[in-house]
């Protein structure tokens, strides 16, 4: 029942060791590295494009605060031009005062929005650049990574094919409990008793547990959960 079993994990491992240099190949690396790009550039080109409507908006409404100050400092001039002793003229000393002040904050906020939005386009236009370059780089590793796979595909099919076979020689519990470890990406799952201690996790095992695996002949970890066996 265990040469069975561990003859089925032999095979099965050159099935893990084939999916690890696939999983941790350059190209997967690739595919992955271009996902994640592409994902956090599309959320910047979003919230820059956010930005940039909030700022177009803010420009809007300062120029239209400017043209009214403007309005009111013609207004004033034009009073004063027509009767230096109206009424009016003092009503719009003040305001004329206000409308300076007002004048000139408007304006250098004027400026700096115009910088802003300026800059914000221009990491529009380079979060666009980087998402085409991305794609283009995710195709290739894709292509890379799809080749890597194909010349694997009959060595995977064949392998497969064994451990069908060999499932029908093996305990069904203990393959069943096999499968959920593997699931796990636990590897390898049946392990041998090293010095005392679990083959798998290094776990020293107590006199009384080495008994016991020495009377049934397999043993799980407390620690790792793996089979222990003694060779």
């Amino acid at each position: 029942m265990l040469e069975e079993m561990l003859e089925y994990q032999k095979k099965d491992g050159q099935l893990v060791k084939i999916e690890k240099e696939i999983s941790e190949s350059k190209a997967k690396k690739v595919v992955n590295q271009m996902v994640g790009i592409v994902k956090d550039a599309q959320q910047k080109l979003m919230q820059t494009e956010k930005n940039a409507t909030i700022l177009i908006k803010n420009y809007d409404t300062l120029n239209k605060s400017f043209i009214n100050q403007q309005k009111i400092t013609l207004k004033y001039l034009k009073l004063k031009a027509e009767n230096e002793q109206d009424d009016a003229i003092v009503e719009y000393e003040k305001s004329i005062k206000d409308a300076t002040t007002n004048l000139l904050l408007i304006q250098k906020n004027i400026a700096k929005l115009s910088k802003s939005i300026t800059d914000t386009l221009k990491q529009f236009e380079q979060y666009k650049t980087d998402v085409i370059d991305a794609k283009k780089k995710h195709a290739q590793g894709m292509a890379a990574y799809n080749k890597l796979v194909e010349s694997h595909e009959k060595e995977i099919e064949d392998l497969k094919k064994e451990l069908v076979k060999l499932e029908k020689k093996v305990d069904p519990k203990l393959l069943a409990k096999y499968k959920k470890m593997r699931e796990d990406k636990k590897f390898p799952i049946f392990v041998p008793l090293l010095n005392s201690s679990c083959g798998g996790c290094s776990m020293g095992l107590a006199v009384s547990q080495v008994n016991k695996l020495e009377e049934k002949g397999m043993l799980e970890c407390e620690n790792c959960h793996r089979i222990i066996y003694k060779k």
